[in-house]
């Protein structure tokens, strides 16, 4: 194995992430095994200009490169290394005043350590850890012996670190043209045009700050008071099911929790694709918020041609949108992560997977625009009552 650095980063470079200088220190060489296979990633030591410090993490994944930054915390509620080792996937924990779910326990191993390292850390250290979801930010707990430490992680795009770093290639700018899972990854080969770039990225910070700007300091030095967000009950209706919903014959085809992130709002609802004997697609909501009481059903809309990214990205609440003749105000921006998913999923529904989007009612329905990277999709919707369309598409009663 070569524990080579995949990254243009080098130790001695300095970057500037919201006004504070960051150098350099180290390179660590991480790694985890499962099912008897090691994998690996490189954590970059970083000390800001007034003393604090960072980690870097940049992973290979499927969907190519990514980076996250981490910082450590002090939580309101902590635990004992004890504590820690008892959690297991899925399980709730609170550190923040936040429940927050268990993704992943494991174990990691320092496998290599180029420059310096942070304090205490060597080659061969094993600690055990688990990730917990918080919204679009990671929660880690990490023990080793008795002592426990706690750290939260954000994505950070490709072309943040990219431009933070000054880095001279555009294989660590973010790829938003093309096709792919994640706006988030992906490595791109060629220069983008100076313009192009630069109206991509003003674009991709506008979102980091209305996403994140409340739930993130800058400062790396204090938390911000998060959200608090809402959990999915159980899956009202079962892969497979079918029923009669506006005059037309449905099969349950895929079911997925979404994790939604608005200004001033987080929650989960549960989304079901329906198809019909013809090949028709259609997108039945379970509720645009936490207190709604309707469902929805979206079916395509087809526009020729459709919006860029961009003209949907420029709208803001209050805004009137047109779209094949239909119109609305938009009520507010989201951000839409695939959380789980059940059944023969659409290409877009893969877990991890993000989009933005906004709902605009009008007249006589409710448009629906989501979009990422790859492009733009709208859908027109209708109101039906939740326990109309849950007693449509129930499972037959068993004789």
């Amino acid at each position: 194995m070569s524990f080579a650095n995949p990254t243009h980063l080098r130790i001695g470079m300095h970057g500037n992430f919201g006004g504070k200088d960051y150098r350099v220190l180290g390179r660590v060489v991480m790694g985890e095994t499962e099912g008897g296979e090691t994998y690996y990633w490189s954590e970059f030591n970083l000390q800001s200009n007034d003393g604090g410090y960072a980690d870097l993490v940049y992973e290979e994944t499927e969907r190519g490169g990514e980076w996250r930054l981490f910082t450590m915390f002090e939580p309101e509620y902590p635990m004992t290394a004890a504590d820690a080792a008892t959690k297991r996937v899925g399980d709730l924990v609170n550190l923040t005043g936040e429940d927050v779910r268990i993704t992943l326990c494991s174990k990691s191993r320092v496998y290599y350590i180029e420059g310096k390292a942070p304090e205490g850390v060597e080659v061969g250290d094993v600690a055990n850890y688990f990730n917990a979801l918080a919204g679009e930010e990671m929660q880690v707990v990490s023990w080793t012996g008795e002592d426990v430490e706690y750290y939260n992680g954000v994505n950070i795009p490709q072309s943040v670190v990219a431009t933070a770093f000054k880095l001279p290639r555009a294989s660590e700018v973010q790829r938003f043209s093309g096709t792919g899972s994640s706006w988030l990854s992906g490595n791109d080969e060629h220069y983008d045009g100076a313009v192009k770039f630069l109206l991509k990225f003003a674009l991709l910070i506008f979102f980091f700050f209305i996403f994140f700007g409340r739930h993130f300091s800058w400062s790396f030095t204090q938390e911000a008071s998060p959200v608090k967000k809402t959990y999915a009950g159980g899956a009202p209706l079962k892969v497979g099911a079918t029923g009669n919903l506006l005059a037309r014959d449905y099969h349950v085809a895929a079911h997925a929790v979404m994790d939604i992130a608005e200004v001033g709002a987080h929650f989960e609802r549960h989304e079901y694709q329906l198809t019909n004997d013809d090949g028709q697609v259609a997108l039945l909501v379970c509720g645009l918020s936490p207190d709604d009481k309707d469902w929805q059903l979206f079916e395509p809309l087809m526009v020729v041609p459709l919006p860029p990214p961009q003209y949907c990205a420029s709208k803001k609440t209050g805004d009137r949108v047109e779209f094949g003749g239909l119109t609305g105000t938009v009520r507010g921006l989201f951000l839409a992560t695939v959380r789980q998913v059940d059944g023969a999923p659409p290409a877009d529904w893969q877990l991890g997977e993000m989009r933005f989007g906004f709902t605009a009612p009008g007249e006589p329905a409710i448009l629906l625009a989501r979009w990422n990277g790859a492009g733009v999709s709208l859908e027109r919707g209708t109101i039906i009552s939740a326990k109309t369309a849950a007693a449509a598409l129930a499972p037959p009663a068993k004789p």
